[in-house]
């Protein structure tokens, strides 16, 4: 039954975990939204899978969330999104912190590496990159961070991490490994049963 998706009880957190503190009035009012969405899809969709219908409005919730709380770590830095992947893309390259934009390209930056050029082309105006000879192939050059850039994404990155600790400061570690396993096993379904 729907109503059921509205309550967890304590033996369905995982083994071994700690069972969820009763949500105050204010964690109560947060989660009604989603709470009321699942009531009003199986209303109108007898058939639907409340607890999928669930989990799906929560991580879009949580996606919400996590994007405007990191949002605001890239605006202090003026980072758009993919430039950020981008930076943080060579930076976990390795040193000497170099790629093609053909390496950059869906590894790194989910975009084709024609966009990649319009990225490189703003953020090597900001001193934040350069374009480099290809060491073995004088037909290709390669995009490497220079100091300013290395600088910056460090901050950058360090700063977006700490959000993320902080936004999950409510767990404990336990609950972050098992959210985690979780999330893995999601992840896997979804691609899964897109194939």
């Amino acid at each position: 039954m729907a109503s059921d998706i509205l309550k967890v009880e304590p033996d369905a957190a995982p083994e071994g975990s700690e069972t969820a503190e009763e949500p105050g009035a204010e964690d109560a009012f947060l989660d009604s939204a989603v709470d009321r969405l699942i009531l009003e899809w199986t209303a109108a969709v007898p058939d639907v899978d409340p607890h999928a219908r669930a989990i799906a409005a929560r991580i879009a919730r949580i996606d919400s969330r996590i994007s405007s709380a990191v949002g605001d770590v890239l605006g202090r830095y003026s980072l758009l999104d993919n430039e950020f992947r981008l930076l943080g893309g060579l930076l976990r390259s390795g040193k000497p912190y170099r790629c093609s934009p053909s390496n950059l390209a869906g590894r790194y930056v989910p975009i084709t590496s024609g966009g990649v050029t319009s990225l490189v082309n703003r953020l090597e105006r900001r001193g934040l990159v350069r374009r480099v000879a290809h060491p073995s192939d004088q037909r290709s050059v390669l995009i490497e961070l220079t100091r300013p850039g290395e600088t910056l994404i460090r901050k950058a990155m360090t700063d977006f991490a700490e959000v993320e600790r902080r936004l999950m400061s409510g767990l404990s570690e336990q609950d972050r490994r098992f959210g985690n396993l979780f999330l893995k096993r999601l992840l896997r379904s979804i691609e899964h049963a897109m194939i």
